[in-house]
């Protein structure tokens, strides 16, 4: 699909959405200047915190298994 033709179908979803959270979500894509990494890196999950909820959840499926 050409970019000529993805603009086309997506102006044509735009006019037909009616609801109001999802056209707010749209209007702040928009509305983002650029991507901060910085930002979203502090937002991220840190290495040593994953192995954690990755092993209690690990855990609880192999609890949930012997019950």
């Amino acid at each position: 699909m050409d970019l000529a033709t993805q603009k086309k179908d997506l102006i044509k979803w735009i006019h037909s959405i009616e609801d109001s959270d999802v056209l707010k979500k749209l209007e702040s894509i928009k509305s983002e200047e650029t991507f901060d990494f910085d930002k979203e890196w502090e937002r991220g999950v840190s290495i040593e915190d994953a192995r954690i909820k990755s092993k209690e959840f690990i855990k609880s499926l192999f609890n949930n298994l012997l019950n």
